[in-house]
């Protein structure tokens, strides 16, 4: 695509069925991510690599105020997936990049009324195969059983017992990252006792922000803190993996009206 020798700000999504992006620009310069899937973070991130699974939003800036004339590729993985020509005209650009965007406020665990805990599960035949991949062993058609209250918070708790990075999304709602921690998979699979294997790691500053997709590594617990507003009803909660969500990793939940409302 062709640019200015300026600052530019992208949207990005990914929308591929399964593939995660690595992005990158060939001259090492950094891309400064100013925003995610629901909103801007509260100051910017120079980042090296942006990496994103499918669902996943980030608003992103790219200077090219230095690169008069040049051309650039962004890639991912060391392919290029676009290339930028930057024009070589006389360009006009006072813009600046705030050191502050927008406040994010945090919420506090000591809110939550529940905590809950589930497990991403991977069924395979007798040949090793996938077959299936499940939620809290759980189908789609099975009953629902998270069931929170409207205007109220909680923990949601992800248990990765795969070998895979899945983007989990729940509808209705935004969150926000507190930590993850590595577990012994294996050892849970066995006796369904959780054995720690590291402290909690906070959120990178680019996952700071509100989120509704997450990256769920394998072997670790990932903890987020929602806060169900709007309205009640179904929704779901599934991993953004096309091919996942399609397999059985879709389960509904259910907004329920606050106690003593009609």
């Amino acid at each position: 695509m062709s640019c200015g020798y300026r600052k530019y700000r992208f949207p990005i999504i990914v929308a591929a069925n399964n593939r995660g992006f690595d992005l990158s620009l060939a001259n090492g310069q950094p891309i400064i991510q100013i925003g995610t899937d629901q909103g801007l973070l509260s100051a910017p991130v120079p980042r090296a690599h942006v990496v994103l699974a499918p669902g996943e939003r980030a608003d992103v800036i790219i200077d090219f105020s230095a690169l008069r004339g040049a051309q650039l590729s962004l890639n991912s993985d060391a392919q290029a997936v676009l290339q930028f020509r930057i024009a070589d005209h006389e360009v006009t650009d006072t813009s600046s990049v705030p050191a502050r965007l927008r406040e994010v406020l945090k919420l506090r665990p000591a809110t939550a009324v529940k905590t809950r805990r589930m497990t991403l599960t991977e069924h395979d035949d007798r040949a090793g195969e996938p077959v299936a991949m499940t939620l809290n062993e759980a189908h789609w058609h099975d009953a629902v059983t998270e069931t929170p209250t409207l205007n109220s918070t909680e923990i949601w708790e992800f248990l990765n017992l795969t070998d895979d990075v899945h983007p989990i999304h729940l509808h209705l709602v935004r969150f926000q990252l507190l930590n993850r921690q590595n577990f012994y998979g294996s050892e849970y699979l066995r006796s369904r006792k959780t054995v720690l294997t590291g402290p909690p790691v906070p959120p990178e500053p680019h996952e700071t922000g509100w989120k509704d997709t997450i990256q769920v590594y394998p072997g670790s617990i990932t903890r987020i803190i929602v806060r169900f507003e709007g309205y009640t009803g179904r929704y779901l909660w599934h991993c953004h993996i096309l091919e996942h969500e399609a397999n059985e990793m879709m389960r509904p939940f259910e907004a329920l009206p606050p106690s003593g409302s009609i």
